[in-house]
């Protein structure tokens, strides 16, 4: 059992493990994409930092209402859960922006 301090840490920091390793990931694809709809560097650079944040973020808001268990089984999966929860769901609204603002064929 862990102390529920060192649990909610525990927690937090798994959470931004995942989390940042997602942004880390994405940030170099998402900012070429930006770049091209967003027309300049600035605006491209802004959306990008804000898609991290976004991506950091909202897992760390699931982990946070999530009940935390002392439980190091049912904490890790509840914690992977929540932030994967998160994730795609940053990434599902950071797909839907991008998609509804991408050029279509029958447009041009």
């Amino acid at each position: 059992m862990l102390m529920p301090i060192a649990a909610l840490l525990l927690t937090y920091l798994v959470t931004l493990a995942l989390a940042g390793l997602a942004a880390f990931v994405l940030r170099r694809p998402l900012w070429v994409l930006l770049s091209e709809l967003c027309g300049t560097e600035e605006r491209s650079s802004f959306w990008t930092v804000w898609s991290m944040v976004m991506m950091i973020a909202l897992p760390l808001l699931f982990v946070s209402w999530a009940r935390v268990e002392t439980d190091p089984t049912e904490l890790l999966q509840g914690t992977v859960a929540a932030t994967l929860t998160g994730i795609l769901m940053a990434m599902g609204g950071m797909g839907l922006a991008v998609w509804l603002r991408v050029p279509r064929a029958d447009s041009l």
